[in-house]
């Protein structure tokens, strides 16, 4: 009985950190989870994960994290546009890894219905390096869902590093193709096919490395309805007015075509690598070396139907770990068709070095064509 009563002490210490670990209500876990199409575990990016009062978006992966969850039961709730949303219970008594599956009413996208191409029409394949700042998904309609698929087809919409970025529309063409603006560095490629009853499909993660050592500006300009809106860069001297002339070749990049008068050589000139319209549609401009000089930017309203809101993205030294990135937001009624708007000014010092300027713009000339 003595030596029963020895070990006592050491027993009910086990016993209380035991229950200090296991059976108390103090503790917290990290929660770590994604949120992928059910059968083919595709990852969904964007999908809303409900834990109470409290709510997170899914990244690129899919993926999610919910800290300080306690012990006990957890109720998750996931949902996304194109999908049943889905109600799922899990016990959580230590850090753990979870997986939410939701429900398409529509059959799986097949992967050999599209391909990813680079700006210059190069084949690519998952894990491949471009140096130009672009990726385009090349689409069969006939093949998205199957040769014998009657799906009613909508749109098909690029995700570009987790973010939807635009849809395109080509209900009568066999084909279409989305292009997608890369960052500097790894990138991920997804794309979104939508019937036209309201579901949706996606395929996997494609990624793709952008390299690039000199990226002076890019333009991307974005807008949310059904419009067609063309970006339009001048470069002028800082004793020249800023005028809106849109049938000039002079210095002028524009829907047209490709310059060559900014400076010497292909990477002193822009490039206009993407004009799309349409609803979620984007026009891009990329510079790889800029001159001194003033560089204007305008948009002008091409077609206009419905109220537009647009946002231009502006980013100096790209590559550079000290980048410039200004948004600018305009916006165009059906009384702006065919209206120039003036947006910002880029100048470029003798010295190399760049700012932000407003130069006023001579409206009273503002076009010609």
């Amino acid at each position: 009985m003595v030596k029963s009563r020895r070990y006592a002490p050491l027993f009910l210490l086990v016993l209380v950190l035991f229950l200090a670990g296991f059976g108390g209500g103090a503790a917290a876990y990290t929660v770590t989870g994604t949120v992928v199409e059910k059968y083919t575990k595709n990852p969904l990016a964007g999908a809303e994960v409900i834990w109470g009062s409290q709510s997170t978006i899914t990244d690129a992966w899919g993926r999610f994290v919910l800290e300080d969850v306690p012990r006990g039961e957890l109720q998750l709730e996931a949902a996304m546009d194109g999908y049943l949303p889905s109600s799922e219970e899990f016990w959580v008594w230590e850090d753990m890894a979870v997986e939410i599956g939701l429900i398409s009413g529509i059959p799986p996208l097949q992967e050999s219905a599209f391909i990813l191409i680079n700006a210059n029409g190069s084949l690519l394949r998952d894990g491949d390096s471009v140096d130009e700042p672009l990726v385009e998904a090349l689409y069969y309609r006939s093949q998205l869902f199957g040769e014998i698929s009657t799906v009613p087809f909508a749109s098909v919409r690029g995700i570009i590093n987790g973010e939807a970025f635009a849809d395109e529309y080509y209900h009568e063409m066999w084909s279409g193709t989305v292009g997608m603006p890369l960052e500097p560095g790894l990138n991920t490629i997804q794309i979104r096919v939508w019937s036209s009853d309201g579901w949706a499909r996606n395929s996997k993660v494609y990624t793709v490395n952008y390299e690039v050592e000199r990226l002076d500006m890019r333009l991307v300009l974005r807008w949310d309805q059904d419009a067609d809106l063309d970006l339009h860069l001048f470069k002028r001297e800082s004793t020249e007015p800023n005028r809106f002339e849109h049938d000039s070749f002079d210095r002028h990049l524009f829907y047209w075509g490709s310059v060559s008068d900014f400076g010497e050589g292909l990477d002193q000139n822009p490039v206009l690598d993407w004009d799309g319209y349409g609803y979620g549609g984007w026009d891009g401009i990329y510079f790889t070396e800029m001159t001194p000089g003033d560089y204007h930017i305008w948009v002008y309203s091409w077609g206009v139907d419905y109220h537009t809101k647009a946002q231009l993205r502006l980013i100096l030294d790209m590559a550079a770990p000290n980048r410039t990135d200004a948004v600018y937001e305009v916006e165009f009624g059906e009384e702006d068709e065919d209206v120039p708007v003036y947006i910002i000014t880029v100048r470029v010092h003798e010295d190399g070095t760049k700012e932000l300027i407003y130069c006023e713009p001579e409206v009273a000339a503002v076009a010609e064509g």
